[in-house]
């Protein structure tokens, strides 16, 4: 049997770029046009976000039948729960049965897009459960929080940590109702078991999706895990520094220590 198409559903900031790239890294189809469609890799997520544009268009249009009008649930307004139980009534477009079909020409492929949290049960309409399967990602929302400080999302206020807390946990909550109402295959994964259980992961994404990875096809990189002492204090570090005049900070990184400088400032280049 040829590998199954993945489609990672998760949170931003949860892991879920990282995931992808497992199956990019194996020859899956990310996108037609991967120079126009992904976003290039940056100091936020340095081996890429491989999400395809199209994808992320074709969901935000998936959000507008559905009355809500926002790019995105996690940085506007949060999508109320009528709109949100609206999007596994809709009806798929032609153009969104094309779209399956095109990826489908070209398998196994992978998409990723965390807009898919609420989307993957319309989606999952067009697609045949036979060949497809999801990996949903799971991960602490302190570390999901201090993910979004670190991109300044968010800021340090009670209200901002709340909301995302709550949005959170509205997301992954959606995703596996839907999962569960819909019987899709699926595998849940947590992010910290990346750490702590590689070789474990790398058993259960192969049984799910027909693939030989080992735990080093993983790719898991724990320095780029901002949730470490050093991590954290390097997230605090970033926003005190914000609030500093940058003539000051470009001085003070001339007069200090290459060393010093990374050692107060770790995020910043």
């Amino acid at each position: 049997m040829p590998p199954k198409n993945a489609i990672v559903v998760g949170m931003p900031r949860s892991g879920t770029s990282m995931s992808a790239a497992i199956f990019a890294n194996q020859g899956y189809l990310v996108a037609e046009e991967s120079e126009k469609e992904l976003r290039a890799p940056d100091e936020y997520n340095p081996n890429g976000y491989w999400e395809a544009e199209t994808l992320i268009r074709k969901n935000v249009e998936v959000f507008k039948q559905c009355g809500f009008d926002g790019d995105n649930t996690w940085n506007f307004e949060p999508i109320s729960k009528e709109s949100a139980d609206r999007i596994n009534t809709l009806a798929p477009l032609d153009s969104h049965a094309e779209f399956v079909s095109s990826y489908n020409e070209k398998s196994p492929w992978v998409w990723k897009d965390p807009r898919l949290c609420y989307t993957v049960g319309y989606w999952w309409q067009l697609i045949n459960p036979e060949t497809t399967a999801v990996l949903l990602i799971k991960r602490d929302p302190k570390e999901i929080y201090n993910s979004f400080l670190r991109v300044k999302w968010r800021t340090l206020s009670k209200t901002d940590k709340e909301d995302t807390y709550q949005r959170i946990a509205d997301h992954i909550q959606f995703a596996e109702n839907t999962i569960k109402s819909k019987g899709i295959n699926c595998l849940t994964v947590n992010y910290s078991d990346f750490t702590t259980t590689p070789d474990s992961i790398a058993e259960q994404i192969n049984a799910t999706f027909g693939l030989q990875l080992t735990a080093a096809d993983l790719n898991f990189d724990k320095n780029l895990n901002n949730n470490s002492l050093k991590g954290k204090l390097g997230i605090y570090a970033d926003i005190i520094a914000d609030k500093i005049p940058k003539p000051i900070i470009k001085l003070a990184k001339s007069l200090m220590p290459k060393k010093l400088y990374r050692l107060i400032f770790p995020l910043r280049d």
